[in-house]
This record gives structure tokens, C-alpha cells and sequence, in this order.
């Protein structure tokens, strides 16, 4: 995704900055072939709770979850996920560049968009012109797959929870 094409739909510097970084940190842990509608949600939670400090974490603090604990779980889940996928995926497409170099072709934009068209409609629904963390977050725990829908409620994250949350931390 575009950083331009972000600013364009009215998406913050830091949630522009959380989208941009999912490609590379999906890279680092070796992941850009295994990104799909279940394993991307978890990617941008995991990284919400590394590496920002915004509304959406301030939000899950102040609802008494130990972000510490969650994303180390959420990181376990993320490692467990990809590798079912790696067991039922097809093998990657690669190309060789014309340095020689062969390289694994993925289209990690396609599992990516419905996760932001999510927060865009979360921006909306609280009435916001813009679109931050804090709906990216949201946009993951409600498009939350079935494991990561398990994680969350063992740590007492539901939708409605956060959202009163996010609410009171913008209130403040």
C-alpha cells in the first residue's frame, strides 16, 4: 500500500507509518508468503503492541490487559498460524531478477485491504475524519479469526470493550 494513497484516504502519519511497516515486519519473520485474511490481523496486532504507543494501546492499558503478555501470545499464535499455512499452501510463485537473484513473488496488499477498508468503516462509525491506530486496532479484533478470536478472549479483549476504551482515552 501506498503511502500517498493512505494520506489520500485519510489515514494518520502513525497509522500510515503501522501499515507501511506490516510488509517488513511480515518479511523479517519470514512471513510474506503465509499473509492471509486470518494471519494479517494478528501481524498488525502484534505490531500495534511492539511498536506504537497511541489511543488503541493506552485504550487496552487502561481495560487492565498486560499488553506485554498478550503480545507474546499473539506472537505464538502468529508463528502457529503461518505454519498451517505453510502446510496447506501451494509452493510459492518465484522470479529471478535480472541481477539473478531468485526472489518469492507474493501479493501481500490482497490480505491487507479488507483489514483497512475495516478501519476505515470503524473511523466512520465514531463519527472521526481520519483514520488512526486506534481503528486499526479495532479493525483487528473485530475481523479477528477464530484463533486469534480465542487468544483475545482469554485476555478479556472483546470488541465492545475496546471501543468503550478507545472512546474514553479520545474523551480524556
Amino acid at each position: 500500500m501506498r503511502n500517498q494513497e493512505l494520506s489520500n484516504r485519510h489515514f494518520t502519519t502513525s497509522a500510515i507509518d503501522i501499515v507501511e511497516q506490516l510488509t517488513s515486519r511480515a518479511a523479517d519473520r519470514g512471513m510474506l508468503s503465509e499473509a492471509t485474511e486470518q494471519t494479517v490481523p494478528m501481524l498488525l496486532l502484534w505490531s500495534i503492541l511492539r511498536w506504537e504507543r497511541k489511543v488503541g494501546l493506552v485504550a487496552l492499558e487502561r481495560m487492565g490487559v498486560e499488553v506485554d503478555t498478550l503480545a507474546r501470545d499473539v506472537d505464538r499464535a502468529l508463528s502457529a498460524a503461518c505454519g498451517e499455512v505453510r502446510q496447506h499452501a501451494v509452493p510459492p510463485r518465484r522470479q529471478v531478477l535480472p541481477s539473478g537473484q531468485i526472489v518469492v513473488v507474493a501479493d501481500f496488499n490482497a490480505p491487507v485491504k479488507p483489514l483497512l477498508a475495516a478501519a476505515e468503516h470503524e473511523a466512520l462509525g465514531l463519527g472521526h475524519r481520519w483514520v488512526g491506530s486506534e481503528h486499526l486496532l479495532l479493525a483487528a479484533v473485530r475481523l479477528a479469526g477464530p484463533q486469534l478470536r480465542a487468544l483475545l478472549d482469554r485476555h478479556n479483549v472483546a470488541y465492545d470493550a475496546v471501543r468503550q476504551a478507545i472512546l474514553s482515552v479520545l474523551a480524556s
